[in-house]
């Protein structure tokens, strides 16, 4: 799978890193942050259902 970083603020012209990262994670890391913040937006989602 290639790397596309979208949390990288400092990329190159303000888009994500495509290759390695400027800050110099690679692959995994950057999709496994994806995924973390995937979970925490379902578990607010969810949270939020509850209260109401």
């Amino acid at each position: 799978m290639s790397m596309f970083c979208y949390q990288c603020q400092e990329a190159a012209k303000g888009t994500g890193c495509s290759i390695v990262g400027v800050c110099g994670k690679d692959e995994d890391v950057a999709n496994l942050q994806d995924l973390l913040l995937f979970v925490a937006k379902g578990i607010s989602f969810y949270a939020d259902f509850a209260r109401s």
